[in-house]
């Protein structure tokens, strides 16, 4: 079950995304791992923050956690509209308490935490696969 952390994360904290990079070609979720470089956009956006990762198409909608485990936030698309290309790396999800505050707003339970736990990769493989789905759309 997600727990949803409930104080701010630290600024250069590890964080892992769980999503199906390879878009179900694996079983179960691929984590990346990487750092939480901003804790705002790069517009100073409250409810966005901002990521040192290298992640691919198929992650995104997958959960952002801390070392411990806890949600963090959900990694948001690339978005490339904008005629600005930035570094591979720089992406950006939104934090655990807009996400919260959408999923309350909605009618779903969150489950809050403040531990700041570490965790085995082993063990955080094996939560992320109760959090992240396989979500694919054909045209």
């Amino acid at each position: 079950m997600a727990q949803f952390l409930t104080t701010e994360p630290r600024l250069n904290a590890d964080v892992a995304v769980a999503g199906y990079s390879y878009e179900g070609r694996l079983s179960a979720p691929t984590l990346t791992f990487g750092k939480l470089a901003d804790l705002v956009g790069l517009k100073g956006e409250a409810e966005l923050t901002r990521l040192a990762l290298a992640v691919q198409d198929g992650d995104a909608g997958g959960p952002v956690m801390d070392s411990g485990g806890a949600v963090v936030g959900m990694l948001l698309p690339r978005l490339g509209a904008s005629g600005q290309q930035l570094p591979g790396d720089v992406n950006f999800a939104t934090d655990a308490t807009a996400l919260a505050s959408f999923l309350s707003e909605n009618g779903i339970n969150v489950t809050a935490t403040d531990a700041n736990a570490s965790m085995h990769p082993v063990d955080m493989s094996a939560m992320a696969a109760d959090m992240a789905v396989l979500v694919s759309c054909w045209n």
